[in-house]
Order: structure tokens, then C-alpha cells, then sequence
């Protein structure tokens, strides 16, 4: 059903529902070499277009159920009198109401005090020979927040030999990989000190905090040192759930956080985040919290400082909580990549015996090159369960 006075166009499908197409809408999309570069599979639109397509119409609608098509004349058009769109994408762009527009694509997987025991384990020979356990793999990160490899060598440089399928590193000063060992307490950070390390974010410092974190077990102390993990994502919906008005503190104003150092290189940088980021329906984004670079500068409010202070001590009670946390020692030849948005991560203090030490190898990734290598794979595969933008 065509209604002009509306300009909204009705197409009921199969299963039979209603989905009304702004004129609008689908004029902007109109997919015409006019309109669509098809070298690169851009709009080939500008500010004026646009501007014109308000003033658009259908003028007539009819199916074309033999191939699979839809033809619509237009009246007000400058550019063309018609188009002609695929039901296969009509179907795929489904715009959605209100109440809909609040389920988010992505599928989490929440932690619990079960949950978190059976986190999925890979095999290192098979991740990095076989594309679709790279896949699985990394969609586990994605939905769990972590994933384990195990069965590597104990020796460095072997997370790069799958890393280097995915995407590139994220550089830091740190560099592309780095050595996670104790150097005492002429250490430059707390990372590389022997002391107990809280549950934190890295990089909360930086503006542009890196999406995953990957880290390589090489040789384990002998005494403590074990990986603390926790879901934030996990903690925070608890808080949402108990303490709404604690919830919404946190998510309102932001700590700010810095790194500075002139030890062995020159750098100072600064950067604001709330501890919980939301998308625009109310899901979480991120979580961002390292206490040992949070500065003295608090953005909030005068008569909301106590309640902001309740309210950062509640949300950690649930992060450090049972059904939140996970404690293990990672063992030398397995890997643990985690999602640096959602997985906050610590350790236990240790001592380092004679004849022994603990080295960690690491990087980070993005999860714009990850996700990309993602929908790559899911594209050549004919996956249907898409990764959607995060």
C-alpha cells in the first residue's frame, strides 16, 4: 500500500508483517548507478540530493514476484523517474519501531558463578590452521568477553603467527608486543612490579582505549601471580538492576584519567570516561575504570560527590563478587584474549623464587580490524548470523 499523504510505503511480508518504508528512506537508497558508486559501494549522494528526496513521491508501487523485485515510479524526482529495489534487501532493511530499536544486535553472554567456568578453550594448532576455528575463536571473545588457546609453545613470538591473520596490532608506547615481566621496584608502572595489581581497564588514559587485550603465558611464578577477571558488563547490570540511581551517576560523569613518564620515555596523556559508556537505547558500551591512573580531578557535582563515592564502592563489590570475578593461574603454552570494553583484569602479588620467573607476553588488537575480518569470513562462508557494528 502506497500512502502519498504519508509518504510511507506498506509492504506486508510472509510471516505477516507490516513494515512501512519512509519515501524518504527509500529514495536515499535507491541502488541505480546514479545514485550508488559501483566501484566501491558508497552512495554517490551529497547535501543537495538530499535535500531534493524530501520533496519525493511514489508515484506507483507494484511487485515484480518473478524476479524477486520491487518497482517504484517517482514524482519530484530531478535525477530519475524510477527504481528498482531487491525484496531480499527490502527485507534486510527492515526499519523497526521504537520498542524494537532497543534490542541490540550483539549477542552477550553475561557471566554467572557458572557461566564463567565454561568459557570456550582453543587449540593453538588448530586456531591458527584452521580458518573457522579462528572464526570461533574470536566470536567467543566477542560474546563471552574471553577465550582461552592453549597448547602453544612456551617461547615468544607465537601469538602473532595468528594475530597476523586477523589484523594489525594496536600500537603503544609499550610497543607492538610487549614483555610483561617484574623488573622490582624499579619498575616504571605497577605492571611490572611484583605487588597485587587491581581489577582495571588498560589504556583508560587514552581517548581511543584498545578493544582487545591478549596475553601469553610463557612462564608462571611459582608463588601467586593468578589472573583476576571480571565481567564489568556483568557487574554493572547487577548495579542497574539493585541501584538504578547508582547506575546513572556512573554512567552521567566521567573520571579522569593520566600516564605520564620520563623515565624511558617522554609522554603525558590525559583522557575522560564515565565508568559505564552506553549506546543510545540504554545498552552497555563499555566499561572504563583503573584506579591506579585516576587522577585527583573529580567532574562531578558538588552535593553528588557522596552518592558518586557509594555508588563506585557498589559497583566494585559486584565486580570483585562471585558471580562476576574469575581467579586462576594461567599456565605456561595458553593464551587469554579479552575484551578490553567489558573484561576488567588484575592479578594476585607473587614472588619470584630462584631460578624461576614469570613472563607474560602481549599485545592489543582493535575491534574495528577484528570485526572486519569477521564479516570478511562471514560474507566468503554465507554465515548468516552477521556481526553487526559494535
Amino acid at each position: 500500500e502506497n500512502r502519498i499523504e504519508d509518504k510511507l510505503l506498506s509492504l506486508k511480508w510472509d510471516d505477516g508483517k507490516i513494515i512501512n518504508y519512509p519515501h524518504h528512506y527509500l529514495r536515499d537508497h535507491c541502488p541505480f548507478q546514479s545514485c550508488n558508486n559501483p566501484q566501491v559501494g558508497q552512495p554517490a549522494s551529497s547535501s543537495l540530493t538530499l535535500d531534493s528526496y524530501a520533496k519525493t513521491t511514489i508515484k506507483r508501487a507494484q511487485i515484480d514476484q518473478d524476479n524477486n523485485e520491487l518497482h517504484i515510479e517517482w514524482m519530484n524526482d530531478d535525477l530519475h523517474t524510477s527504481s528498482t529495489y531487491k525484496l531480499d534487501w527490502l527485507k534486510t532493511h527492515q526499519l523497526v519501531s521504537s520498542s524494537e530499536s532497543n534490542k541490540f544486535q550483539i549477542k552477550r553472554h553475561l557471566w554467572n558463578s557458572h557461566k564463567k567456568y565454561t568459557i570456550p578453550r582453543f587449540d593453538f594448532n588448530k586456531v591458527l590452521n584452521d580458518k573457522l576455528e579462528l572464526y570461533e575463536w574470536l566470536r567467543s571473545i566477542l560474546q563471552n568477553g574471553l577465550a582461552f588457546i592453549d597448547n602453544m609453545p612456551t617461547e615468544t613470538g607465537q601469538l602473532q603467527k595468528i594475530t597476523q591473520q586477523v589484523t594489525d596490532f594496536r600500537y603503544t608506547y609499550y610497543g607492538n608486543i610487549f614483555q610483561i615481566q617484574s623488573l622490582g621496584e624499579n619498575a616504571a608502572t605497577v605492571v611490572y612490579k611484583n605487588q597485587r595489581l587491581p581489577l582495571h581497564s588498560d589504556f583508560s588514559f587514552s581517548n581511543n582505549t584498545p578493544g582487545l587485550q591478549i596475553l601469553h603465558c610463557i612462564s608462571a611464578a611459582k608463588q601467586g601471580g593468578e589472573s583476576l577477571l571480571s565481567d564489568a558488563f556483568k557487574a554493572a547490570e547487577m548495579l542497574r538492576e539493585n541501584y538504578p540511581e547508582y547506575f546513572d551517576l556512573l554512567a552521567k560523569y566521567p573520571l579522569e584519567y593520566e600516564d605520564k613518564r620520563t623515565i624511558d620515555a617522554e609522554f603525558f596523556f590525559m583522557a575522560l570516561h564515565p565508568v559505564i559508556s552506553l549506546y543510545h537505547n540504554g545498552e552497555i558500551k563499555q566499561v572504563c575504570y583503573t584506579d591506579h591512573t585516576r587522577t585527583s580531578i573529580l567532574h562531578v557535582p558538588q552535593e553528588k560527590v557522596v552518592a558518586y563515592y557509594k555508588a563506585l564502592e557498589k559497583f566494585l563489590d559486584y565486580v570483585y563478587s562471585a558471580d562476576c570475578m574469575l581467579q586462576f593461574k594461567l599456565q605456561p603454552g595458553s593464551m587469554m584474549a579479552f575484551d578490553n570494553y567489558r573484561i576488567l583484569h588484575g592479578r594476585t602479588e607473587f614472588n619470584v623464587l630462584p631460578g624461576s620467573k614469570r613472563h607474560f607476553e602481549g599485545t592489543y588488537l582493535d575491534w574495528d580490524g577484528v570485526m572486519s575480518y569477521m564479516r570478511v569470513f562471514e560474507r566468503d562462508q554465507n554465515i548468516s548470523d552477521k556481526t553487526p557494528s559494535m
